[in-house]
């Protein structure tokens, strides 16, 4: 008589329980472990004054810093007047302003760098129809909008949404707009406003201005 197999000895092989994508050679990210660590051996209690020193030196540098950037943002304050009004009716302009003292020269460099606007309206008081000779849309698609060719811009992203549309992953489409200088917006402005109109513009989008120090040599006269 044939023996009986049982059936129940043999699982059927299930599905996988997730589906899951490969990531051939590309690094796995490690587990940051960072709950218990050895402690230092300090018998002679040395590395304890130097800790403490070390804390002591941090906290005294960290409240520096603070006195620090708040001259530094009094300085720029006070210079950007000035720098438009020297800068004003010219097409070539010195990027900094120098403030001499006793100690030594710091610079007040304003280069060629802005943020951006969440919206032109509240430029429009101050450029009215110029607006859109000084500044334009900016944006980032995981892509840089910059460097889109503007005639077709529209197009390919219009696109780009039906692609990820078509493929249910319309929510992965994530964008970054604002408002920003054109490229010579910089160059132009001094020439093309008045430094009343500088000012204000400055106040809605300020030049990230930078401060150096150069200090007196010393012997020095």
């Amino acid at each position: 008589m044939p023996l009986l197999k049982d059936k129940t000895s043999r699982p059927k092989p299930s599905a996988p329980v997730l589906r899951k994508v490969s990531f051939g050679a590309i690094a796995k990210k490690q587990e940051d472990a960072r709950s218990n660590y050895p402690v230092l051996p300090d018998p002679n209690g040395q590395l304890t004054v130097i800790a403490a020193r070390i804390i002591e030196r941090a906290v005294q540098i960290e409240a520096i810093g603070g006195a620090l950037d708040i001259d530094k943002a009094d300085l720029k304050t006070l210079a950007t007047p000035f720098y438009f009004a020297q800068a004003s009716g010219k097409l070539e302009v010195a990027s900094s302003v120098n403030v001499l003292s006793p100690a030594g020269e710091v610079l007040i460099t304003f280069p060629n760098r802005y943020g951006r606007l969440e919206s032109e309206a509240v430029l429009l008081p101050i450029l009215g129809e110029q607006t859109a000779k000084f500044f334009r849309q900016a944006f980032t698609l995981e892509i840089d909008g910059d460097k889109l060719p503007a005639d077709n811009a529209q197009d390919l992203l219009d696109e780009l949404q039906q692609l990820f549309g078509r493929y249910h992953a319309a929510e992965a489409l994530k964008v970054k707009e604002g408002i920003k200088p054109v490229p010579d917006f910089h160059t132009v402005r001094h020439a093309a406003l008045t430094p009343e109109q500088n000012l204000a513009l400055n106040e809605l989008c300020p030049i990230i201005a930078m401060i150096k120090t150069k200090p007196r040599p010393k012997g020095g006269a």
